[in-house]
C-alpha cells in the first residue's frame, strides 16, 4: 500500500491561537467527562436496579416453578398411592367389608414407599376410624364432623379433595388431608380414604433450596387457603388469603403467573403462580425488596467511590495535560490516529493530484479493487473510475477549486473486470502548497439490489392493498365497532375504530401477526382454533377473550369473527370486537355487592323484615326467626298485619310513601313470637326506591332490648335507693353537726376561760395548764371548723343554703378576709400583695359567704407557700361568664409547687384534696363547699397554673349593670 503523507510534518507549525483553542477544548473535555462519568454513573445504577428487580423477578418464577413441580410431584404420587388403596377397597365392597388387619399393611406399605404422607387411614360410612397405616388396632374416633366426610358423603364425586390443615385427632399433628369417595358397587356411598400429608416434607425441602433471606413460601389451595407456609407460622395455617382483595385474587388466578410489588407490612415482590397441571394448588411466593437490593446498594456505593476516584483521576490528568499541551507529541499522536483511521475506514478511500494519478488508497480500496500495491501505484483516477473521461474529470476540478464537494454515483472496474456500483464523495484538500483530490467511495451494489426488490413488493402489495380497501372501507369506516380483517395470521386492514381501541395507528399495526394483540402466540393459537372450528363451515364465532392494547394493557372483549371463504382458511377472517371490560368488572362488583350485603343481614343480630310494594313479605333473615320463633318458609308470603294486627301500621304504614320523609327514630314495641308471648323491641323502618322514585320494597330492622328493658328497671330502683341513701345521709349530717356543736363551744368557753387564768406564766403550775389550754382550745377550733364545713355541705346538698344578698365592694371583702386570716400569713412570714384598682367594684352577693370562700381561698394558698413566701390578690374589672354575661372578680395566686393539670378540676370534688399535700390536714370540703356556693351566686371558680409556677384560683361574679357602666 502507498503512503504518502507524514503527520509529523504537520505539527512544526502552531500559534497562540491554536493553544488557546486546545485549552479550551481541553477543559470542555474535562467537564463533558466529569459529566459523563456522573451520567454513566446514574445509567449503570438505574440500569443494575431494574436488572436486580428483573433477576429477583426470573429468580421467582424459576423457584416457583420448582415448588409447583415439588407440590404436582407429591399431589400425584399421593393420588396413585390412595389410587391403589380405592381400587381394594371397592373390590371389597367398600370400607366396612374390608379387614382391618389385611388393610393396616397395605396402608403401612403405602405409607412406606411415599415419604411425603404421614399416615393413611379409611373411614367408614358412619364416619367411624376403620384401619390406619400408622397403628393396629385402631382406635375408633369419629370423623363424621369433618368438612371433608361431610362433603363427600353429599356429593358423588370422585375427584381428590384437600381439605383445610387440620390438627389429628389420632397423633395431634398438623397435617394436610387429602381424601377421595370410595362407591359401592350400587353408586351408594362407601366410606372415605384419607392420606395426611406432612408440612414438614414440604419445609424440609424449602429448606435444602437455602432460600435467600427475606423469602416466603406459601402453598395454597385454589380458593385461598393456606396449606403450607415456609417459615412457618401454624397461627396462619388455614387462612384465606382471598378474603383480603377477592377481585384482585381472582384476577392473579385468571392470570396463572404473575409478579407484581405489595407494599403490606414493607414492599415486596410476590410471584403467584398457579399449579400448571390444572391441580387445586397455588404457589406464592414473597421476597422481600430490601434484601433483594442489599447487594445493589452495596455495589452502588461501590461505583460512587470509584466515580469519586475516577474523576480525581481525571483532575490530575487534565492538569498535567494542560502543562503539556505545548508538546509536539501530542500533534504526532493526532495524526497518526487519523492516518490509521483512514487505514481502517470501511468505506473506500483514495487521493489523488490534480491529473488524476492515484497517490494513496486504503485497505478496503485494495480490496475491492483486486490490484497489488504496486500496480495501483501506476494507475489513474479514471483507470478505476471508467464512466468518468478526461473531460468530467476536469469538470470535477472546477467545482472542487470553488470549495464545492462533491457526491454522484458511478461504476468501480477491478482487476477482474467486475462492475462493482459505488457512491463517490470528492473533496479538494491542500497540504504544503498541493492541491489533491480526496475520493471517498461505497459500495451500494446491496442497497440497488434491495431497492429494486422493495420497488417490486411495494407495486404487488399495493395493487392488493387497493383491491381489498375499495372494497370494505366504507364499512369499516362507518363502524362503532373495532373490525380487523386477518389472512394467514397477519393483520391486513382496521378501522378507525380498531385504531382508538387498540390505540395503534393503522400504518403500526397493519403487517404484525395477529398474535400482537393476544397475551401470548400460544392463547392466540388456542383461540384460533376454536375461532375456525366454528366459522369453517359458514358459521359465526361469538366468545368472550382477553386482548391487549399497544401499551400492553389487558382487556375483555367480545369477539365476532366470520370466514371470508368458508372452509379456505387461507383467505382469512373478519373479525367484529367490542370491549366489554367494564360490563364485566360492573357485573363482578354486583355480584360481590350482592354477596356481601346478604352475608351482612344474615350475620346481624337485628332481626330484618322485608316486604314488597304490595305489603307481602318477600324475605327474613336468620336472626328474625330466631327471635321470634317463625319459619322462613311460614312467613314468605304473608302479610305483617297477620302477625301483629295491632302494631303492624306503626312498623309499615298502608301507605309506603309515608315512610319516605319518615325521620329514621326508632320506634319501641312490643311484639309478639310464634307462641303469642309478648317481646320488646326497637324497630327501623324504611323504603327501598327504584331508578324511577317508585317504591320497589320496604324494609324494618328489629333489635331485642329484652336486656335493656331489665337492665333499665334496676337502674331505675338503684337511682331510687342512692337517692334515699343520700337524703338520710344529709339528715345526719345536719342533725349531728348541730348536736356536736353544743358540746364545742362549752370546751372552747372553758379552755379560753383557761387560757385567761394561766396567763401569768410566773407561776410555775401555769406553764404547762396554759400549754394544755391553747391545745385544747386550737383543736376545738379545729374541729368546729370541720363541723361548719359538714353542716354547710349538707344545706347545700339539701338546698337549705340561705344567702343574704346584698351590693357589696369586692375589694371591701378581700380586705376583711385578709385582716381574719392574717395571723397564719404572719406565722408563715408571708407577704400579701394586694393589688389597689383605680376603682371600688361591687356585685350582689352573701357578704358573710363570699367572705368565707376568700379565706379558703386564702387557707390553701397559705398552706402551700413556701416560709418567707408571697401572695398575690388582684381584681378583675372586667370579664365574661360562660354563658356571655359581664362579670367581675379576684384572683389569689400562691407561689408554691402547684396543682398537676389532671387534678385541676378533681379538686373540687368532696373529700378530695390535691396529692401534692405531704403533711395532710383539711377534710377535703372548703373548695367543694366554695365552688357550690359561687355557683349558687351563678359565678364561676376555676383554678390553674401560673407559667413561672404556682396556683391561680380565679373567682368570677356577675357584675350590677351600673358597675358595668362606671367601667
Amino acid at each position: 500500500m502507498l503512503k504518502l503523507l507524514r503527520p509529523k510534518q504537520l505539527a512544526k507549525k502552531t500559534n497562540h491561537n491554536t493553544l488557546r483553542v486546545l485549552r479550551i477544548g481541553l477543559l470542555a473535555f474535562y467537564g463533558v467527562t466529569v459529566l459523563l462519568v456522573l451520567l454513566t454513573l446514574t445509567w449503570i445504577t438505574i440500569r443494575d436496579y431494574h436488572q436486580t428487580m428483573q433477576e429477583a423477578e426470573k429468580y421467582n418464577l424459576s423457584l416457583a416453578r420448582s415448588l409447583d413441580e415439588n407440590a404436582t410431584r407429591a399431589y400425584v404420587s399421593t393420588e396413585q398411592a390412595m389410587q391403589n388403596i380405592i381400587e381394594d377397597i371397592e373390590r371389597q365392597g367398600g370400607v366396612e367389608k374390608s379387614d382391618e388387619y389385611v388393610m393396616h399393611l397395605l396402608l403401612k406399605d403405602k405409607v412406606r414407599l411415599t415419604p411425603q404422607i404421614r399416615g393413611i387411614i379409611t373411614i367408614a360410612p358412619n364416619g367411624v376410624l376403620h384401619s390406619h397405616g400408622l397403628e393396629y388396632p385402631v382406635r375408633k374416633v369419629s370423623l363424621s364432623d369433618r368438612s371433608y366426610f361431610a362433603y363427600h358423603r353429599d356429593f358423588d364425586s370422585t375427584r381428590q379433595y384437600i381439605n383445610e390443615p387440620i390438627l389429628s385427632r389420632t397423633d395431634g399433628k398438623w397435617l394436610l388431608p387429602i381424601t377421595r369417595r370410595i362407591n359401592l358397587p350400587n353408586g351408594e356411598f362407601g366410606g372415605v380414604v384419607l392420606s395426611g400429608m406432612e408440612p414438614t416434607y414440604f419445609l424440609k425441602f424449602y429448606d435444602s433450596l437455602q432460600l435467600p433471606q427475606g423469602m416466603k413460601v406459601e402453598l395454597l389451595r385454589s380458593d385461598g387457603i393456606i396449606l403450607v407456609n415456609y417459615p412457618f407460622n401454624e397461627s396462619k395455617l388455614g387462612l384465606n388469603v382471598r378474603n383480603n382483595d377477592p377481585l384482585f385474587f381472582e384476577q392473579l388466578r385468571l392470570k396463572r403467573s404473575s409478579t407484581f410489588i405489595q407494599n403490606e407490612n414493607g414492599e415486596k415482590l410476590v410471584t403467584f403462580i398457579v399449579n400448571q397441571s390444572d391441580n387445586p394448588l397455588i404457589i406464592r411466593l414473597s421476597y422481600d425488596v430490601d434484601s433483594i437490593l442489599a447487594s445493589f446498594k452495596s455495589q452502588t456505593h461501590v461505583r460512587i467511590a470509584l466515580a469519586a476516584a475516577l474523576m480525581l483521576v481525571i483532575s490530575i490528568l487534565t492538569f498535567i495535560l494542560m502543562r503539556q499541551i505545548k508538546r509536539a507529541e501530542e500533534t504526532e499522536a493526532r495524526l497518526h490516529l487519523t492516518q490509521f483511521t483512514v487505514d481502517e475506514s470501511p468505506d473506500m478511500t483514495l487521493w489523488c493530484d490534480e491529473t488524476g494519478k492515484i497517490t494513496y488508497v486504503n485497505k478496503s480500496m485494495v480490496k475491492q479493487s483486486a490490484y497489488e500495491t504496486e500496480e495501483i501505484d501506476q494507475l489513474s483516477f479514471t483507470d478505476l473510475f471508467t464512466e468518468i473521461t478526461s473531460d468530467e474529470w476536469q469538470k470535477l476540478l472546477l467545482q472542487l477549486q470553488e470549495n464545492k464537494p462533491t457526491s454522484f454515483e458511478g461504476l468501480l472496474k477491478n482487476a477482474l473486470g467486475k462492475i462493482i456500483p459505488i457512491e463517490i464523495s470528492l473533496s479538494r484538500i491542500q497540504f504544503q502548497n498541493q492541491f489533491y483530490i480526496c475520493c471517498t467511495a461505497r459500495d451500494i451494489s446491496s442497497r440497488r439490489e434491495a431497492e429494486q426488490e422493495l420497488r417490486r413488493h411495494r407495486d404487488h402489495l399495493q395493487e392488493m392493498v387497493m383491491e381489498r380497501t375499495a372494497e370494505i372501507r366504507t364499512v369499516l369506516d362507518a363502524s362503532p365497532l373495532a373490525i380487523m380483517l386477518s389472512m394467514r395470521g397477519v393483520i391486513r386492514l382496521v378501522n378507525p375504530a380498531f385504531e382508538l381501541l387498540f390505540a395503534y395507528a393503522a400504518s403500526d399495526i397493519i403487517g404484525l401477526p395477529t398474535h400482537q394483540i393476544f397475551s401470548s402466540t400460544e392463547r392466540f393459537s388456542e383461540t384460533s382454533q376454536i375461532i375456525w372450528s366454528k366459522i369453517a363451515s359458514g358459521g359465526v364465532y361469538r366468545g368472550e377473550a382477553e386482548l391487549y392494547r399497544r401499551d400492553h394493557s389487558p382487556f375483555w372483549a367480545m369477539i365476532y369473527a366470520k370466514a371470508l371463504v368458508p372452509g379456505d382458511m387461507s383467505k382469512g377472517l373478519i373479525a367484529v370486537i367490542e370491549d366489554i371490560t367494564s360490563q364485566r368488572i360492573a357485573a363482578q362488583a354486583l355480584r360481590q355487592s350482592e354477596r356481601l350485603n346478604r352475608t351482612i343481614i344474615d350475620q346481624t343480630a337485628d332481626g330484618f323484615l322485608l316486604i314488597d310494594a304490595g305489603l307481602r313479605i318477600c324475605d327474613v333473615n336468620r336472626s328474625f326467626t330466631r327471635l321470634l320463633g317463625f319459619t322462613r318458609e311460614n312467613l314468605i308470603g304473608r302479610r305483617p298485619e297477620e302477625l301483629w294486627p295491632d302494631n303492624a301500621a306503626r312498623i309499615f304504614p298502608s301507605n309506603l310513601s309515608e315512610l319516605i320523609d319518615k325521620p329514621q327514630a326508632p320506634i319501641d314495641l312490643e311484639l309478639n313470637n310464634v307462641d303469642g308471648k309478648s317481646h320488646p323491641f326497637l324497630v327501623n323502618s324504611g323504603v327501598v326506591l327504584d331508578d324511577q322514585h317508585s317504591i320497589e320494597h320496604a324494609y324494618a330492622f328489629f333489635t331485642d332490648i329484652t336486656v335493656l328493658k331489665k337492665i333499665e328497671a334496676h337502674l331505675v330502683e338503684a337511682k331510687e335507693a342512692a337517692e334515699s341513701a343520700n337524703y338520710a345521709k344529709s339528715s345526719f349530717l345536719a342533725n349531728m353537726s348541730h348536736e356536736l356543736r353544743t358540746p364545742m363551744h362549752a370546751i372552747l368557753s372553758f379552755s379560753e376561760m383557761g387560757l385567761g387564768k394561766t396567763q401569768n406564766q410566773e407561776i410555775a403550775e401555769n406553764v404547762n395548764l396554759y400549754r394544755y389550754y391553747e391545745r385544747i382550745n386550737a383543736s376545738g377550733k379545729r374541729l368546729l371548723v370541720l363541723l361548719n364545713d359538714l353542716l354547710d355541705m349538707s344545706r347545700l346538698e339539701a338546698n337549705k343554703m340561705t344567702y343574704d344578698k346584698a351590693s357589696y365592694s369586692l375589694q371591701q371583702v378581700a380586705r376583711l378576709a385578709c385582716n381574719e386570716i392574717s395571723s397564719l400569713i404572719n406565722s408563715k412570714q408571708l407577704q400579701l400583695n394586694i393589688q389597689e384598682p383605680e376603682f371600688e367594684s361591687s356585685a350582689n352577693f352573701d357578704k358573710a359567704r363570699l367572705t368565707q370562700v376568700l379565706v379558703n381561698l386564702l387557707s390553701n394558698a397559705i398552706k402551700f407557700s413556701p416560709v418567707g413566701g408571697m401572695i398575690d390578690i388582684h381584681f378583675i374589672n372586667s370579664a365574661k361568664l360562660k354563658d356571655g354575661q359581664a362579670a367581675i372578680g379576684i384572683s389569689v395566686r400562691d407561689y408554691g409547687p402547684g396543682i398537676p393539670e389532671e387534678e385541676l378540676e378533681y379538686i373540687f370534688d368532696k373529700f378530695i384534696q390535691s396529692t401534692r399535700i405531704r403533711n395532710g390536714g383539711g377534710t377535703g370540703l372548703g373548695l367543694a363547699i366554695s365552688r357550690q356556693i359561687i355557683n349558687d351566686h351563678q359565678g364561676q371558680i376555676v383554678a390553674e397554673n401560673h407559667p413561672e409556677g404556682g396556683a391561680i384560683f380565679t373567682v368570677l361574679l356577675p357584675c350590677e349593670s351600673n358597675a358595668l357602666d362606671g367601667a
